[in-house]
């Protein structure tokens, strides 16, 4: 199984005034973020560069608020596995800590 980012939108940021530092993370890795610039409110990042992540049963997918010194905040968690395979593009909220982010992804056999 590959499963294919396409898009995070930010509806609402966590923090309350500025953007947020977003981190996304597969399986415990961090895959976008590190060098993007955060996103503010109704923003989208444009994901089509991240490679295609391999993955066998399923795929745990995390979104957190990186908030150096402090701890950074979990905005969502969600597994894809194979029933998502051959479904197109699927979308995802990640409503945690009053943000809300929506992820665009897809899960390809």
């Amino acid at each position: 199984m590959r499963l294919r980012l396409i898009s995070l939108y930010c509806s609402t940021t966590e923090d309350d005034t500025g953007e947020d530092e977003q981190r996304l993370l597969v399986n415990g890795v961090q895959v976008w973020g590190a060098e993007a610039p955060g996103l503010n409110n109704r923003e989208t990042a444009d994901l089509s560069a991240v490679p295609l992540i391999d993955f066998s049963t399923r795929a745990r997918i995390e979104l957190f608020d990186s908030d150096s010194p402090d701890d950074d905040d979990l905005l969502g968690r969600f597994y894809v596995g194979r029933s998502h395979a051959g479904q197109g593009e699927l979308e995802y909220k990640f409503t945690e800590d009053d943000a809300d982010y929506t992820l665009t992804y897809e899960v390809l056999a």
